[in-house]
């Protein structure tokens, strides 16, 4: 009887074993589901490429397929070719300000809440007598996009300083070509951008402003992670999953700034020497409402909002 217990118990092991070796591999045979993003080539971005590399869009059942969209890929999201794109916060807001129905289902990136070493500074040219914020009245400031993010962050910097952000000239420059242009005297001050920020500190020209700081002293969440409200009740499964795996990466690029940077030649045009000294920005998994709220405020002063955005409404909750 002991002799046939023990067998029992043996075959019921073995059974027990089998099933779980079968199941995982049920698992690991699994058809992958590839999700198809829209990306500006920025270090922001660099948090997915990096998790898809290192496997963890394959353990939430995901394949990351990154597109260049160098408008935030919000026609192709409306669409559906696209899955889920990447934009600044503010882009957001204006979106559902005109009525798209986007919703954020991710942090993108935050900034680093360090005046002087962070994503976005605004820099001038020693020559030029620019020392503050203020000192732009009357001047001519590049941003990279009328009507935008850094106009947005231009304008509350000069207000914080104690300036009128009414008398700035802003124009539209790329960020290459406004580099150029400050160098050569053309333009007086550029609201700047990683890398192009390191790039302009390497050539003399220092940043005279750090915009975020003019909001807040703590560090914000600029961008996002967004799709559109069909897509979400279409198959809220997978956005669920995708969210899973858009966290898990942040998380993991905000303890392996090396790895970061090592990713950065591969998507982007940066040499290995440019990504290992330009600042990074924080990866932050949390949507913190302040952020949210923050912006919604400040593109109502400048005229950017027609109406206050409301968190919930603009935070998808996980559920449909």
């Amino acid at each position: 009887m002991k002799n046939m217990s023990f067998k029992r118990r043996a075959l019921l092991c073995l059974t027990v074993a089998s099933s779980m070796f079968l199941g995982h591999a049920m698992a690991q045979t699994k058809p992958l589901i590839t999700v198809n993003a829209g990306f500006v080539p920025v270090t922001d971005v660099a948090a997915l490429y990096l998790g898809e590399e290192v496997g963890i869009f394959k353990k939430h059942g995901l394949t990351l397929k990154a597109n260049i969209a160098s408008t935030g890929a919000v026609p192709a999201v409306m669409s559906g070719e696209y899955h889920f794109g990447f934009t600044a916060l503010v882009n957001v807001l204006q979106a559902r300000d005109k009525g798209l129905p986007l919703k954020i289902i991710a942090a993108g990136s935050s900034s680093t809440g360090v005046a002087g070493a962070d994503v976005t500074m605004i820099h001038a040219s020693p020559k030029s007598g620019i020392k503050s914020a203020k000192d732009l009245e009357g001047k001519t400031a590049s941003v990279n996009a009328l009507n935008g993010l850094l106009q947005m962050l231009g304008k509350a910097a000069v207000k914080a300083d104690g300036g009128d952000p009414s008398k700035v000239r802003f124009i539209e420059l790329g960020f290459a070509e406004a580099l150029a242009a400050l160098q050569a005297g053309k333009i007086d001050a550029m609201v700047g951008a990683e890398p192009f920020g390191t790039a302009a500190i390497a050539a003399g020209l220092p940043p005279i402003a750090s915009p975020y700081q003019a909001m807040t002293s703590k560090s914000l969440m600029t961008s996002t992670y967004f799709t559109s409200e069909q897509q979400i009740k279409a198959n809220p499964e997978l956005f669920k999953d995708l969210r899973a795996a858009i966290n898990e990466s942040l998380e993991y690029a905000q303890k392996n700034p090396d790895a970061i940077r090592k990713q950065l030649p591969k998507f982007t045009k940066l040499g290995p020497d440019v990504a290992a000294k330009l600042i990074l920005p924080s990866y932050l998994s949390a949507i913190p409402r302040e952020s949210v709220e923050m912006f919604s405020k400040t593109g109502q002063e400048f005229g950017m909002l027609t109406k206050p955005a409301v968190y919930d409404d603009v935070v998808w909750n996980g559920q449909k």
